[in-house]
């Protein structure tokens, strides 16, 4: 990092200060603003000498409220979003899935025609109701907890994004005042 030069405010007798360096030491300087030669002092005299502030320079960004609520809100709204998303096809993967309409169309296709006709008759005079099995049960209850859940993480990522725009409020409002 390249070291500033340190720059001393030496007085003059019109009360402004003149900017001089420490190589400058024991020569004459001219006042900008009265013409006066004024002297610098030597070196070990020069430090006694008020010396210049250097120029505020712009800080990195800090991690303020405004930040922290962005990077919350964008977190907690995409985790909650993927959660919402993904949540249905997990649940896939724990019960079994129901036989695809080509392969029912092909068991119907290669059975006897006597088997279709009894299978049709019944059918016929006793409807198609039957209790549901324990699977059936299992995944009514999954689909009814995984209604909710998805209900929620939809919430809580709205909540995200309304924080992660909170967040942009407020950077852009301190962004206004400086």
């Amino acid at each position: 990092m390249p070291r500033a030069e340190r720059i001393y405010l030496v007085p003059c007798e019109c009360s402004e200060r003149i900017r001089a360096t420490a190589g400058q030491a024991g020569e004459r300087l001219a006042c900008p603003a009265c013409g006066l030669g004024v002297d610098v002092p030597r070196f070990r005299d020069l430090t006694a000498c008020e010396r210049e502030r250097p120029a505020t320079l712009p800080r990195a960004a800090r991690w303020d409220a405004g930040r922290g609520l962005l990077l919350a809100g964008i977190a907690g709204a995409v985790v909650s979003a993927t959660l919402a998303v993904s949540l249905v096809r997990v649940g896939s993967l724990f019960f079994p899935q129901p036989p695809e309409l080509p392969l029912i169309r092909d068991a119907v296709a290669r059975a006897p025609l006597t088997d279709i006709q009894a299978a049709w008759q019944s059918l016929a005079s006793t409807g198609v109701r039957r209790p549901a099995t324990q699977d059936e049960h299992r995944l009514e209850q999954f689909a009814r907890t995984t209604s909710g859940v998805v209900t929620l993480l939809w919430v809580l990522a709205g909540v995200g994004t309304a924080t992660a725009l909170a967040g942009v409020a407020m950077l852009m409002t301190a962004g206004a005042r400086s």
